[in-house]
Formats: C-alpha cells, structure tokens, sequence
C-alpha cells in the first residue's frame, strides 16, 4: 500500500536530460511514495537508464528537480545519493574481479580504528551482510568463485549496508535462478514493512504484476501517470509499453531441414563441462535451457574459444574443429553473442563501426576502407533490427543495453555466420525487443543457419526450439522434442526421471 497525502520519499519534477541532439529525458515527472514498490517499465531506448542514472547520483539534470523527502537535494554523486539514503544496484555490476568478496563489500568504506584498518570489524559486517541475502560465502574468497547471480546478490548487499530510505533495483534478477529470485522478494518485501521504498525496473512483466504496488511506464524521455498493479496484467501492460506486439510463432522441423553444421562429441571442460555431446543441423534452433551454475555460459564460451577443453572433439560442416581463440570460431564462421554485452562492444566506438567490426573486409579494396558502404549497411540493420539510435555515428556505449544486444546481434547477421551461439540473449530487454530477435533468429535459421539457443527462460526455450536440450551441473541431462511443456523442461533441469 502506498502512503497517500504524506509527502513522497522521492520526487523528479520537470526532469530533463539531454546528450547533444539526444533528449533521453523530457520534462519527466516521478513520484514515489514511503514504504511503496513502485514497478518502472519502458522501451529500450525510453529513457530508464538515463533516469536510473539520474537517482543515482550520477548525472545532473539539465532542467529540473530531485526532492528527497519534499526538500530540493543536488545528489551530486552516488556517494551523495547515498547520503541522503538513496541507493542503486545496477544491472551490470561494479565489482572488482581481482579482489575478494570482503574487498568488494567494503570498498570506498572501510572499517578504522586510529587511521588503521579494521579487518576484524570489517569481516564481520561482511558476514552479517552476506547472510542477510543469504549468500553461503566466505570473505576471503576471491570474486572469481562467484557466479554471475552470486555477484547480483553482493551488490544487493553493499546497497542495502546503511541507512537507505530508497533502493533502486534494476534488472536486478535478470541473472538469478528462481531460488535467489524468491529471496531478493522475500528481501524486498521486509524493506518495504520497514518502510523503505524500492524502485524496481524489469522487463519481466510477472514480477512487475507480483511485486509492486504502482508501476510507471516511461515512453520517449517522458512518464506516464502511474497506474494501481493490482488492477493491470500483462497484456495492458504490454500493450501501453510497445503498442501492439507480434510474437513469433516457429514450426518444429528439426535437424531433418539439413545437414549437420555443428557436431561436438564428449567435450569437456576441466570437471564444470562433463562430456558434452550436441549436434546442430542446418536450419535448425537448439536450446539449451538450465538453472544457474548448470554449465550453459561455459559451454557457449568453450565452443567459442573462450575456455580450454580438456576433453572431447568436434567438426563444423564436416571439418575438425577444436578452438583455442575466438578468432578460430570466427574463422569456422560461428557467430557468439555472450550474456555479458558490455565485453562484444566497444563504447566509445560508432555503432557502424561496432557493426562492420567483424566484416571489415567487406568494406576494404587494396588498402582502402569504404567508409560509405560500411555506413549505408549499418543503417539497413539499424532500420531492419529497429535499434533506436540518433544516428549511426552514435557511441555505442551511449545506446541503451537492449539496443547494444541488437548492435551485437546485427555484426553477426553481417558476417554472415553459419552457426550462432547466443547465451541469454534477451536479459534485459524489453517484449518488443525480444520479439525483434526471436524473429531475426527465426529468419536466419530459415535461411539454413543453426542456432544455439542458450537460456534460463523455460518459455524461451520451449517456443523457439526445434529440439530442447536440458543441462545441470555441467552435463546434457535431458533431449526434449519442441512439444515438451515448461513443466517437464523445469523439471528435468532440477534432476527429475524423463
């Protein structure tokens, strides 16, 4: 329940927020309500990060106020966000790889007593912190012994140390399993009885329905009049976000369609891949579905020539194939589009030159780039993949994070690959953007590409396979045919007989 006639926690009034001709806020008005769960969806490209950013501390309006409990505050910076009781957890993290989970906690805030460091006293609340979101962890151990949803939930923690009145979550289940995601519920629902207010951005429509009591949908810079959760669903919902959306539809046909384009026979991975065996057919969309920690990224990495295998053979349109480097896996002409989009991109280069990054041959003649027809092929994709851009001279790194997927997604298509890896590719994008891939990938595999489908999303994994292959705890435990329901996907993964 929201707390109405007493004065909101948070206010944005007027906002504005431009980057050169980019108008990514536009007199946005905001208001959030003590003790509320206030549910905040938009577009890629409708101007969530940039408001995220603006609670944050990290930008300044270009017009416009920020109140925090009715009083005008200049945030300034997160440090002085957090000052004044306002905290955010990103969708991509910023912890430190080469530190340990207590380094990470505590970092910009250690604990002292006269000058020295306090490593007694800053254990302790480390621990006290990790078993508030129940993350079985010791502080001394590095942050490369945690997974990806492992990390998700240290953030959580640093952002919740101290006296927050506001927490801003965003995406912030985007690489949890289902276990972790009940808990980051159970969390914030004490944070609201305590009267804390969350603002929780997803494009995960349930949980926006499950766990809030307002929710706001921004649209082209500008926010729309929150509506009551309690009186909306998921197709009113989507339909005031994007406007009418086609979902696409695909037709079971399996290896039947072609030859096999990908065969990999027992490969392994020191002991996290355990004799891996799958095969691709031209045409053909495999998923992989699994929880987290049950081997789908290293297997996207291993056969992209990210990891080392210890074990195992495979071939590609009938050669061998065994990469040591993703130039091997480019050269065999395998596209990969990983969970982490930040490490395919290049920010502060052009979306064209993010683009054409892999094809630059396409656009050279002795020695001479045709910047021209490099140029007019990155506006084909633009146009074709509907990525919201001003221009495609844009920084990358500017665009939102569904749109930079899509910029990934267009080098590859570019390339022409014959096999494409992708691994989650729609966390965090919103329906409309989904779709748009789903039917990229639909076009490509009826061009005669394989596809390697890899995710966490039972419903994905369900709609757009030809055949459904079910991992945990590093093996294929499970060969489904496209007919298998949820049930019996989720199922399996959780180690039940099939």
């Amino acid at each position: 329940m929201t707390t109405t006639g007493s004065t909101p926690v948070l206010e944005l009034v007027d906002v504005s927020k431009s980057f050169g001709a980019n108008r990514a806020l536009r007199s946005l008005n905001l208001s959030i309500d003590s003790g509320e769960v206030h549910g905040l969806l938009g577009k890629n490209g409708a101007g969530k990060s940039t408001l995220i950013k603006v609670v944050a501390g990290i930008y300044e309006p270009d017009q416009g106020s920020v109140r925090v409990r009715g009083v005008k505050s200049r945030l300034g910076s997160p440090s002085g966000a957090r000052e004044l009781g306002v905290a955010v957890v990103n969708q991509e993290l910023s912890l430190v790889p080469t530190m340990t989970v207590a380094e990470n906690f505590q970092l910009g805030r250690w604990s002292s007593t006269a000058g020295f460091l306090n490593r007694k006293a800053s254990r302790a609340a480390t621990v006290r912190a990790l078993e508030r979101v129940r993350l079985q962890r010791r502080p001394e151990e590095p942050l490369t012994n945690l997974g990806m949803a492992e990390r998700q939930l240290l953030e959580i923690a640093k952002a919740l140390d101290g006296e927050i009145s506001v927490l801003l979550l965003d995406e912030p289940t985007s690489s949890l399993s289902d276990a972790e995601t009940r808990r980051l519920f159970e969390l914030v629902r004490e944070l609201k009885a305590n009267g804390t207010s969350v603002i929780y951005v997803s494009h995960r429509m349930s949980e926006i329905l499950e766990l809030t009591d307002r929710v706001t949908i921004l649209r082209d810079g500008q926010a729309d009049p929150p509506v009551e959760t309690a009186g909306t669903d998921e197709k009113t919902l989507a339909r005031m976000m994007v406007g009418d959306v086609r979902q696409v539809e695909r037709t079971a046909q399996g290896a039947a369609r072609g030859q096999a384009l990908l065969e990999v026979t027992g490969l392994r991975v020191d002991e996290r891949l355990k004799g891996i065996d799958l095969q691709i057919g031209a045409g053909e969309v495999v998923t992989v579905y699994g929880l987290m920690g049950a081997g789908r990224t290293r297997l996207a990495r291993a056969l992209f020539g990210l990891e080392t295998w210890t074990g195992g053979s495979a071939s590609i349109e009938g050669k061998p194939f065994a990469p040591t480097k993703p130039l091997d896996a480019i050269n065999a002409k395998i596209g990969f589009v990983g969970e982490d989009r930040s490490a395919g991109l290049v920010p502060k280069m052009s979306v064209v030159d993010n683009i054409t990054l892999g094809s630059l041959g396409l656009f050279s003649s002795y020695g001479h780039y045709n910047r021209k027809a490099a140029t007019a092929k990155a506006k084909e994709f633009v146009q074709r993949l509907a990525i919201k851009t001003e221009s495609v001279d844009t920084p990358v790194g500017q665009l939102s994070g569904g749109n930079q997927q899509k910029v990934l997604l267009a080098r590859w298509l570019l390339r022409g690959a014959h096999v494409l890896i992708l691994d989650d590719p729609a966390r965090g994008v919103d329906v409309g953007a989904r779709e748009e891939i789903f039917a990229e990938l639909a076009e490509l595999s009826a061009s005669g590409a394989g596809v390697l489908y890899l995710t966490s999303d039972a419903e994905e994994a369900q709609r757009l396979g030809d055949r459904i292959l079910v991992m945990a705890n590093g093996r294929i435990v499970a060969d489904l045919p496209a007919s298998a329901d949820e049930d019996t996907i989720v199922a399996a993964a959780g180690g039940a007989h099939v």
